[in-house]
């Protein structure tokens, strides 16, 4: 059966659900029924590529792809990848002229020049870039600093492009024209990321549903996810965030959408109110600077400080029993 759009064939709601599912199952990506049109324009081209005649026939082939190519091709054509250097400045300037110098401050404090910084789903690249270059922007001295960018995405195809380092002049539509004539060189097949911002940026592929890869990630300094988790139901979205909270150091900070909220996903993060952007921290045992932490005196059973000191000092609520001690332990000294 068509639709109005003679190249796109109508999806059952019985199909529409099946597909849905098996994608929220295999990624986290929910899409909701005013998203039943996604599906419907994006795998009906592909259908017609493998001559796939219905929506059922080709779940099942992708459903029992052992090699979960063609889940991988599914999820390059549901995602969408529009972005661009410099995105959301004001988020990018509080990283810059905020939370950075904070990060130096302490890492120099503690003699530790190192900072992992981790983009989630960095889609083709342009955020991870991005943040490389602020960094070698405002750390004059990074070439002494252990530096780690780590990028990933569920989608293979974007992550070629990432690596690839190519862009057209579209994406650097907000980019200073210094940056671009300090950090790109422009070829024939578009702007290439210099190989100085390259260097600093690891990619990998990663379903964030995938705790177990996850949890390979560890004291994290910043994580930026960016208009990510909109296309997760909120029971995704609250295991995402645990596993962020787990992944940060005490300290570290959590960039999301400016749009985005963790109310009603996560208590377990402090929101702070920098001048430029509201960013989340995960508080920990770290002390700020001119603090100290205040101990708690330790609690000595009441006979052995009366054995030690001759008197109760208040610390333990006595009982009848410990009284009668008390009252015998004082007569022998007598």
């Amino acid at each position: 059966m068509l639709g109005t759009n003679s190249n796109v064939q109508e999806i059952t709601q019985d199909d529409f659900v099946t597909i849905r599912d098996f994608i929220h199952e295999r990624s986290g990506i929910y899409f909701a029924e005013n998203k039943k049109y996604i599906i419907e324009n994006r795998l009906s081209k592909r259908m017609g590529e493998l001559g796939i005649k219905n929506y059922k026939d080709y779940f099942y082939q992708m459903k029992y792809d052992i090699s979960q190519k063609e889940f991988n091709t599914l999820m390059n054509l549901i995602t969408t990848n529009e972005t661009s250097f410099f995105r959301n400045p004001p988020q990018l300037k509080s990283f810059s002229e905020e939370v950075i110098p904070l990060l130096i401050k302490e890492k120099e404090q503690k003699k530790q020049k190192n900072l992992r910084i981790w983009s989630a789903g960095c889609s083709t690249g342009e955020e991870p870039y991005t943040i490389g270059i602020i960094l070698r922007e405002k750390i004059r001295d990074l070439n002494s600093w252990h530096m780690e960018i780590f990028a990933n995405d569920i989608s293979e195809q974007v992550l070629y492009t990432a690596r690839r380092g190519i862009y057209s002049r579209s994406t650097l539509r907000s980019t200073d024209k210094f940056i671009i004539e300090k950090y790109f060189i422009n070829e024939p097949e578009g702007y290439r990321i210099s190989d100085d911002i390259k260097k600093l940026v690891k990619f990998s592929h990663m379903n964030l549903t995938d705790n177990r890869k996850i949890k390979t990630l560890s004291n994290i300094d910043v994580i930026f996810c960016r208009n990510v988790m909109i296309y997760f139901s909120d029971e995704v979205k609250k295991n995402i965030v645990r596993q962020y909270y787990n992944c940060l150091r005490p300290g570290g900070y959590l960039y999301i959408g400016h749009s985005e909220s963790l109310h009603g996903i996560s208590k377990a993060f402090k929101l702070v109110y920098f001048k430029n952007a509201l960013v989340y921290k995960k508080e920990g045992a770290a002390t700020t600077a001119g603090t100290s932490r205040i101990r708690k005196p330790a609690v000595v059973p009441v006979g052995k400080q009366i054995a030690t000191t001759g008197k109760f000092t208040g610390r333990t609520k006595p009982t009848l029993k410990t009284l009668e001690e008390v009252k015998k332990l004082l007569a022998s000294r007598k």
